[in-house]
């Protein structure tokens, strides 16, 4: 069957469109998502699946094999065996953890039933789902903690770095020490939701951009002045040590975030 021109022109254009829109939707299709697998087995020693809390801090208590458990290389390159923990409370992040026992605090947390995840990670904090372990709890405590409220503040909430000075070397180790104005730090709402006037910041090495939210980078983070960072996964040369504001969330919704850079020996 012969085409005229027109036709054929038609056909062409129906062709291209076709062609066109399935590799536009190709090029939208995510990559499927790189799950960590550290060879981590876990066990939760403490508490147990069912348990009923009375008081306001959780302690927890875990083993874990096959796997070791070192912070001082979090937030640099993934080392086969090594890495830490984290543990979410109803799913949200809480904190990283660097040993086998450690507590969570129940500030801001409704009365009823909760659950704990504890999760195998990477040094970059890509978790190990398949090595996860879940109990569940009954929070019923006999003294309620008071909510903690928002706050406000007569400016925006800034971090500056107070030490090293820039140009500096460090090695070894070295305390990385912040000065916060307009914001309040505080460990006990780790995980929560968001308050305002509240949160932690992060110490991150040279970006701030890779990972869940700019965490595939980060050492670790606090609810002080202060922060000690390893230097063990650090190769020699100029880094940039970089100190954000967070929301409890783990998210840098502050704005703020200060850096410095050093020469590490």
């Amino acid at each position: 069957m012969r085409l005229g021109k027109g036709r054929i022109g038609v056909v062409a254009l129906v062709l291209l469109v076709a062609v066109y829109g399935a590799a536009a939707a190709f090029a939208k299709k995510k990559p499927p998502m790189m799950m960590a697998d550290t060879g981590a087995k876990l066990a939760v020693l403490s508490p147990k699946t069912g348990f009923t809390l009375t008081g306001n801090t959780l302690a927890t208590d875990v083993s874990i094999t096959h796997f070791k458990v070192d912070c001082r290389f979090a937030g640099t390159a993934n080392r086969m065996g090594i890495g830490h923990y984290h543990i979410e409370l109803d799913k949200s992040l809480i904190n990283m953890i660097c040993g086998p026992r450690s507590a969570v605090s129940m500030q801001n947390v409704l009365p009823g039933k909760h659950t704990l995840q504890f999760i195998p990670a990477e040094n970059d904090h890509a978790d190990d789902m398949k090595a996860m372990k879940q109990i569940s709890f009954t929070y019923k405590p006999s003294s309620p903690l008071a909510a903690v409220k928002p706050l406000s503040f007569p400016g925006k909430p800034s971090v500056s770095i107070v030490s090293p000075k820039p140009s500096s070397t460090v090695h070894g180790g070295f305390n990385l020490v912040v000065a916060v104005k307009n914001f309040k730090l505080s460990c006990a709402l780790y995980g929560k939701a968001p308050v305002k006037g509240y949160g932690h910041w992060h110490a991150n090495v040279d970006t701030t951009t890779m990972g869940m939210m700019g965490m595939g980078t980060m050492l670790g983070m606090s609810c002080a002045n202060s922060f000690h960072v390893s230097l063990a996964g650090i190769k020699p040369g100029q880094h940039k040590f970089i100190a954000i504001l967070e929301d409890n969330t783990h998210a840098p919704t502050i704005g703020a975030q200060a850096s410095v850079t050093v020469t590490v020996k």
